[in-house]
């Protein structure tokens, strides 16, 4: 079974997409004084949203089934520069760590969550450049 379907190409999603991981950016950032938890977890959702408005931009979505978040990584991987790949083994490692918070015991320190707040911070503006050249 594949992990994405086709969908119609609608650039005002897209861009809302876009605009909702770029909001979440701003509240993770926020966060990081308050809970590094949910600063890390923002992040997380942020890169996801931007993620998902790359799959949408190229008329693509994820297929909701177990380890959907993986398949949505992965096709951002595939889709940008392949210089990007420490970036991607970042986010994998996001996602097991997140998991882990959320569903049983993980520490999350400060360091760790600031450096995942600035490279989705990164990433959101590549996505974003990347979306504005199929999109002006």
């Amino acid at each position: 079974m594949t992990t994405t379907k086709p969908q119609k190409i609608d650039p005002k999603q897209v861009r809302q997409f876009l605009a909702d991981a770029q909001k979440k950016i701003v509240a993770a950032r926020k966060n990081l004084v308050i809970d590094e938890e949910t600063a890390y977890q923002t992040a997380y959702q942020a890169m996801l949203k931007a993620s998902l408005a790359l799959m949408l931009s190229h008329g693509q979505r994820p297929r909701v089934q177990l380890g959907h978040h993986i398949a949505i990584i992965e096709f951002a991987q595939k889709h940008l520069d392949p210089k990007l790949a420490a970036l991607f083994a970042l986010f994998d490692r996001m996602r097991r760590k997140r998991n882990e918070a959320f569903y049983d015991i993980a520490v999350i320190g400060d360091e760790e969550a600031v450096d995942a707040v600035v490279a989705v911070e990164k990433y959101v503006q590549v996505i974003a450049a990347d979306i504005q050249k199929r999109f002006p």
